[in-house]
């Protein structure tokens, strides 16, 4: 059997790509096979009001339901990745599987979302993007309709799966933040049974702003602060020099942190073009500083700034969540369009995102400021 993830953002070209996949295949003579990932923390087939949930509750490892027109087989969370070896297919196309280590295909509109998704198992890009360009970086970028015969053709290259598949660690946080709609579906089940994948009633308390590159979020932060009155702590993303050239940018502690020190490098360019990212700040010195201030509740939280970067270091995003948890105001910055994560910091429901432009940025000081001492009394 062989198998291939295809994965990417909402309108990215997955399922086109996924369906144009399954009839060629299936016109050279394959048996095909699909899983679909979905990432609701309230998806479930089943309900708890019926027989074959009973059945679960007593314990049953396995649950059909057969139907006139489907049968349908249950099997708890922990166990779905088990039945892959055994499914009667020769390719197995999973859509929007991120956890398990197969060949992967990234589907995506622009640049940054590929970065965002790229695994050493990355074989190829296909998607919305092959309407601007025909590679990335070394990998071929293919039509998801003209060019599906080429792409079932790298597909029949690929080595049998090897079982147990293997998986990378997933943050259970981050990924709880669906793309369904479920949080707009709430709305309309006034008087229902109501769904509480996002939760309407959290009272707003964290500030995030966005924007394009040096619009001056940073400085817009530092006014807000400058205003509150009170010492921060947090961290800060500088840059930094050598003979007076921008040589790449560090991670500094507002706080002082002993064993690491309060300076760190993220990021280093190596040459016209060239960078190189250090994710391994992020896990000790980064994460080391939000588990610190998360223990200083009275204090203005300050985090400058959240971006792709972040991507590879799941202990920092795991303490980012909790610092959100706790009583502190956050105030911070997001790079715009960075992937994943900034997004699921986003659409928290205590956090309050402002995009920053030329228009707005003079202005935006008050209305955030009036937002901070609305969402938290204590300011008055």
């Amino acid at each position: 059997m062989k198998i291939c993830t295809i994965v990417g953002v909402r309108k990215s070209g997955k399922t086109t790509t996924v369906t144009g996949l399954i009839k060629e295949l299936k016109k050279r003579g394959y048996r095909t096979g699909t899983v679909k990932s979905v990432f609701c923390p309230e998806f479930s087939l089943d309900t708890s009001d019926s027989n074959t949930w009973r059945h679960r509750e007593a314990g049953a490892d396995l649950v059909c339901i057969k139907g006139k027109k489907e049968t349908d087989i249950l099997l708890p969370a922990d166990k779905s990745g088990d039945f892959y070896e055994k499914l009667p297919v020769d390719f197995l196309i999973l859509e929007g599987e991120y956890e398990l280590c197969v060949p992967r295909i990234i589907c995506a509109h622009k640049d940054a979302e590929v970065q965002e998704r790229l695994t050493e198992e990355t074989i190829a890009i296909a998607g919305r993007l092959a309407g601007e360009k025909k590679t990335w970086e070394g990998f071929r970028v293919y039509h998801s309709v003209n060019e599906i015969c080429e792409l079932a053709d790298l597909l029949e290259l690929l080595p049998d799966a090897e079982f147990p598949l293997k998986k990378r660690p997933m943050l259970q946080k981050a990924a709880a933040f669906c793309q369904c709609g479920c949080h707009k579906a709430e709305k309309k089940l006034a008087g229902k049974n109501k769904l509480t994948a996002h939760p309407s009633g959290a009272e707003r308390k964290h500030i995030f702003l966005t924007g394009e590159k040096g619009i001056g979020k940073s400085t817009l932060l530092n006014r807000i602060v400058e205003k509150l009155g009170t010492e921060p702590v947090g961290y800060q993303t500088l840059p930094y020099e050598i003979g007076g050239v921008q040589k790449g940018f560090y991670l500094h502690s507002l706080v002082p942190m002993g064993e690491f020190e309060n300076d760190s490098p993220i990021l280093i360019r190596t040459g016209r073009g060239k960078k190189i990212s250090i994710p391994e700040t992020f896990e000790t010195l980064g994460t080391a500083v939000l588990k610190k201030v998360k223990d200083m509740p009275e204090k203005t939280v300050v985090i400058d700034e959240l971006g792709k970067a972040e991507a590879d270091a799941p202990g920092f995003q795991e303490a980012l969540f909790s610092c959100l948890d706790t009583q502190s105001l956050v105030i911070g910055v997001l790079q715009k369009n960075t992937g994943a994560f900034t997004q699921a910091v986003a659409e928290r429901p205590d956090v309050k995102v402002f995009e920053v432009t030329e228009k707005n940025r003079d202005s935006l000081l008050e209305v955030i400021f009036k937002n901070i001492k609305k969402w938290n009394k204590k300011l008055d």
